[in-house]
């Protein structure tokens, strides 16, 4: 049986563009959220199709997106890194670890990387990821 699991511990990794390719891990990471991720349907109702209900086949999968949550870390190394990873506007592999030995591995795109500074509670970062082909789960 199975038991659920907490973030404590958990990381997100990210590699470089350079060949050969090693990962980095992403330093203050408070959360990772994947989203979005679904089939597309497409109706194929006629005006024959029997007792009036819609039809539909399949289309597409749109593999959703990543959200990552940080400490907002001004000049960490593995923060900059992901900022010029967005600026190349190239896709790389991307890998979140969880629980003692889960992860979720995929190509992504970072389409923004917004930091946020408040007056009164510490700096915050929102990465949003365009995921681009599956997620593989090991």
């Amino acid at each position: 049986m199975t038991t659920p699991i907490v973030g404590l511990g958990a990381s997100f990794e990210f590699a470089t563009t350079a060949s050969p390719s090693t990962y980095t891990t992403l330093s203050g990471v408070t959360a990772i959220t994947f989203s979005g991720d679904k089939v597309t349907t497409e109706k194929t109702t006629t005006m024959a199709t029997t007792g009036g209900i819609d039809t539909y086949i399949t289309g597409t999968q749109d593999p959703g997106s990543a959200d990552v949550k940080a400490f907002y870390l001004p000049g960490d190394t593995s923060q900059v890194s992901l900022e010029a990873i967005r600026l190349a506007a190239q896709p790389v592999a991307m890998k979140a670890t969880y629980g003692t030995s889960n992860s979720c591995t995929f190509t992504g795109i970072v389409e923004s990387f917004t930091p946020s500074i408040p007056l009164d509670k510490p700096a915050t970062l929102d990465i949003k990821i365009k995921l681009s082909g599956p997620r593989v789960f090991a």
